[in-house]
């Protein structure tokens, strides 16, 4: 089965909703989302693609997984209209982090809590830590 894609199968997300309980941009800055995004932005994962939710618009994308990494083949976001406050700050974050070509490790905390960390090349890299529903 060399070269075939991999799905969020093999990762252990396919199948659950994983809301956005954090999202970390700055070493300095707390994870924490604001009250008034709280339970709003989520992800789903089925084979080979993830819907998700901002918290103020559709995202949908075709990703390819292993046990350890997400890749975001294509990523296609509708409009965030007038969303504001918390909502907005974790719609930009969000769609900041889940573009096309994007990387993630993968780490399980455990079967319902995951962090999704960005593969890049700073010392504090952005993560997503998510929780299943």
């Amino acid at each position: 089965m060399g070269g075939c894609a991999r799905t969020a199968d093999d990762a252990g997300l396919s199948g659950e909703t994983w809301q956005v309980v954090a999202l970390h941009t700055q070493p300095d800055t707390p994870g924490e989302l604001p009250t008034d995004a709280a339970g709003k932005a989520s992800l789903r994962f089925s084979g080979s693609s993830m819907n998700a939710t901002t918290g103020c618009a559709p995202l949908r994308a075709q990703v390819e997984t292993s046990p350890e990494r997400l890749k975001l083949v294509d990523a296609e976001v509708s409009s965030a209209g007038d969303c504001f406050g918390g909502s907005r700050y974790v719609h930009d974050t969000l769609t900041s982090l889940l573009v096309p070509g994007a990387e993630f490790e993968i780490h399980m905390l455990n079967e319902r809590e995951a962090t999704l960390t960005a593969l890049a090349d700073t010392v504090d890299r952005p993560s997503i830590r998510v929780m299943a529903l």
